[in-house]
């Protein structure tokens, strides 16, 4: 016996969930390279700003634009693996 789909309102949610991590993923990561130069700063090393200088494409931009959508691409893979996780979760929980 096939097991029963999930309801239109839990795919819903689980696709806002989806949705809603990838986009504070993508903040996260937008403040983590803004503070890469302080980094620098405080370490008195240059790891920040070769990171930037790599993820810039010499500016470039359609090496600029890859490197966003990788980015983004990245965070949108890391809410769904996050999304399932919490899942697993929940219903372990439910039990």
């Amino acid at each position: 016996m096939p097991a029963p789909q999930p309801s239109l309102a839990y795919t819903a949610l689980k696709t806002l969930a989806t949705v809603a991590i990838t986009v504070v993923l993508i903040a996260l990561l937008r403040g983590g390279l803004a503070l890469l130069p302080k980094f620098d700063s405080a370490t008195g090393g240059q790891a920040g700003t070769h990171l930037l200088q790599l993820l810039a494409g010499d500016g470039q931009a359609r090496t600029q634009n890859a490197v966003s959508i990788g980015l983004m691409l990245g965070c949108f893979v890391l809410a769904v693996l996050l999304v399932q996780v919490l899942q697993k979760w929940w219903r372990k929980q439910a039990r």
